[in-house]
C-alpha cells in the first residue's frame, strides 16, 4: 500500500511527505483508510478504499445509497475535514 499525504490548510493529496506541492505549507498529515475525501469539480463525496502509488479506489455513494468503487488519481481529490 502506497502513502499519500493531505495538507490541513488547502486540504488537496499528494505523495511528498515534505511539504505540499500547491501551497507549499509543512502542515501534513497521512491520508487513512476510510478517510472521507472530495473529487475536485464534482459533487463526489466518498471514502478512501485503498491506495496504490498515486492511484485511489474510492468507495462512493450515489443518491439512492449505492456504493460502487472508482479510481481516482491523486490529484483529482481533496480531504474533507
Amino acid at each position: 500500500m502506497g502513502k499519500l499525504y493531505y495538507c490541513l490548510d488547502c486540504r488537496r493529496i499528494f505523495s511528498s511527505e515534505e511539504e505540499c506541492t500547491y501551497c507549499q505549507s509543512k502542515n501534513l498529515k497521512k491520508l487513512v483508510k476510510m478517510a472521507p475525501i472530495n473529487v475536485i469539480g464534482s459533487k463526489h463525496k466518498g471514502n478512501v478504499f485503498s491506495v496504490k502509488e498515486d492511484a485511489v479506489t474510492v468507495l462512493l455513494f450515489d443518491p439512492h445509497n449505492n456504493r460502487y468503487k472508482k479510481d481516482f488519481h491523486a490529484s483529482e481529490l481533496k480531504k474533507i475535514l
